[in-house]
């Protein structure tokens, strides 16, 4: 059985806490996982992160930008109208508010991710989560969308000094566009993103099909723009359908999933009608291949859905079934008035036809599937 690496410190959950929108999330997923005693299992390691050096973060960001961030975080809020011309330029403001930890806080979030990145490169084919990361929407030198540094582009470009090829899934109900961008001409990292797009749904004008990437990575950038209230039945026939040929076609030597809870039908983003059993089928057929995997967290805003789909997923890892009464701890009222583990389905007006999934996958196959055919052989 594959050893599951578990990135998690009590200087991660405090640097989490300056994000108002998921605060407390980080403590409710590990007394989830503690709850039912995932934390004694005899193949999960629980591993402190390192803070990632000014370097780490230079393999994703101008350091223009990265000393920027160290620079207002440590100003007066009163003085912030003085820098208001250079905030603008980097994008900090009212989405990505400046605060006094902000700099140890990208160190932590990014140093998570690279620690873990770091242990796959030294394992033969283990598991290395860190829910605390998948900041996918910073730019190399802009926040965007609570998103300060990206963490993920940190890992992935930490992982290529082992792994040649690196697939990359955004499973996050709104497009990984950092990500897009920084590997859009590459054929080294294939990037896949299943994600809500409709006019004004944030990121806005990206995430479309026919962004498949340029130059060397043309090809190798694919991106499955769903309209709301899509099913778990639909999700899953697209995810099934896609991962074989992805699998088949590009041959990737590690895995990278964003495991972004917003798709859940009860996240306050009101969007998709998925169930956690939903997520979990699309982990499984990943981990069944059998190649390394760096699992990340995301968004995800009703913290105890969050904390429910990540601990499934954690006891999927370990090949543990787990009994669908949460056991009682230190955060069982968020739980209720159920609760239970699994989620419920949504029944919000599902605006997306048969006939638009198979035009995605049908588009997929004939413009990216088979170019990366033809490069790889």
């Amino acid at each position: 059985m594959r050893e599951v690496i578990y990135m998690t410190s009590l200087e991660l959950h405090k640097s989490l806490d300056n994000i108002e929108k998921i605060r407390h999330r980080s403590y409710l997923t590990d007394a989830l996982i503690s709850a039912y005693e995932l934390d004694k299992h005899n193949h999960i390691r629980f591993i402190q992160p390192q803070l990632a050096t000014d370097n780490e973060l230079a393999s994703a960001h101008d350091r223009d930008y990265i000393e920027f961030l160290s620079f207002i975080s440590n100003i007066d809020p009163d003085d912030e109208k003085l820098y208001r011309e250079q905030m603008d330029v980097y994008k900090i403001g009212y989405e990505c508010p400046p605060f006094e930890q902000l700099s140890s806080f990208c160190k932590w979030i990014g140093g998570g991710s690279i620690t873990a990145a770091r242990y796959l490169n030294r394992s033969s084919n283990n598991i290395a989560i860190n829910f605390f990361g998948g900041w996918h929407h910073a730019k190399r030198s802009e926040a965007s969308g609570f998103c300060y540094i990206n963490d993920i582009v940190m890992a992935i470009n930490e992982l290529r000094k082992k792994f040649d090829r690196i697939c990359y899934i955004d499973l996050d109900l709104h497009h990984g566009d950092g990500i897009q961008e920084a590997f859009y001409c590459s054929s080294k990292v294939l990037t896949v993103s299943l994600h809500k797009y409709e006019p004004g749904f944030f990121p806005i004008n990206s995430g479309g099909l026919n962004e498949i990437g340029e130059a060397w990575g043309r090809g190798f950038n694919i991106n499955i723009p769903l309209h709301h209230g899509i099913n778990d039945n639909q999700y899953l026939s697209l995810f099934t359908s896609l991962v074989p040929k992805i699998n088949s076609s590009f041959q990737p030597e590690v895995f990278v999933v964003q495991c972004g809870a917003d798709t859940l039908f009860g996240d306050p983003m009101k969007s998709f009608n998925l169930t956690t059993k939903c997520i979990m089928n699309c982990v499984e057929q990943i981990i069944n291949l059998n190649k390394p995997i760096l699992l990340l967290g995301g968004g995800g805003y009703n913290i105890a859905d969050t904390a429910r789909l990540w601990t499934s997923i954690t006891s999927l890892c370990l090949n543990e079934k787990l009994d669908n009464d949460i056991p009682e701890h230190e955060y069982f009222v968020y739980y209720g008035p159920d609760f239970t583990l699994e989620t419920w389905p949504g029944n919000r007006t599902n605006k997306n036809t048969q006939e638009y999934i198979e035009g995605l996958l049908n588009f997929v196959e004939h413009n990216q599937i088979n170019i990366m055919n033809s490069q790889i052989l």
